[in-house]
């Protein structure tokens, strides 16, 4: 058997570690997310958070058929202030302002359309990443049922509470943010 020259067997053998610390790397990056991204959640996170996505959602769509923002302020009092549309913080009324001119009959909300919710912990909130669609049904002048809405992103930020946790800002990825907001 012919043995290899020695310096053939050092790059070989300085190759092999290369390829072996750069595949570790990848499985390290890969286990380890970017700080400030949001993950996957762990199943019981994800069931134990999944209510509280669907309440909001349900409640918005109720706001948003009936026209009227009373009910889901007195649900989560602290979106009434603070709304700044143009970036889509707490820019809930300003959604069911969208559609008043639409005489709307029934919706559909599908938070997790495009994908199931990420989640984001920050010091002792926890931040929700919801990728959905949302279709609204109206009559228009011709009395035919047709439908408006569509994509969204947004962000529930909550805060721990006496009964687990509240929602205490919302913000939607606006079509400026849109191209650079990270999923």
């Amino acid at each position: 058997m012919k043995t290899l020259p020695l310096p053939l067997v050092k790059i070989i053998g300085f190759l092999l570690a290369l390829v072996s610390l750069l595949s570790l790397g990848a499985c390290t990056a890969s286990e380890t997310p970017p700080v400030g991204s949001f993950v996957d959640s762990e199943p019981a996170d994800y069931v134990s958070l999944q209510p509280i996505v669907w309440e909001y959602f349900y409640n918005l769509k109720a706001a948003v058929i009936a026209g009227d923002i009373q009910a889901f302020h007195s649900r989560y009092p602290a979106l009434a202030s603070g709304e700044d549309a143009e970036r889509g913080i707490n820019a809930e009324a300003h959604r069911v302002k969208s559609y008043l001119g639409f005489a709307l009959i029934d919706g559909d909300v599908f938070p997790e359309y495009y994908q199931r919710f990420k989640i984001k912990p920050v010091d002792d909130e926890i931040h929700i990443l919801i990728h959905g669609l949302e279709l609204y049904a109206y009559r228009d002048a011709q009395g035919v049922i047709s439908k408006s809405g569509g994509e969204f992103k947004i962000v529930l930020y909550l805060q721990p509470s006496a009964g687990g946790w509240e929602i205490v800002q919302t913000d939607e990825v606006t079509l400026s943010e849109w191209q650079d907001f990270p999923d």
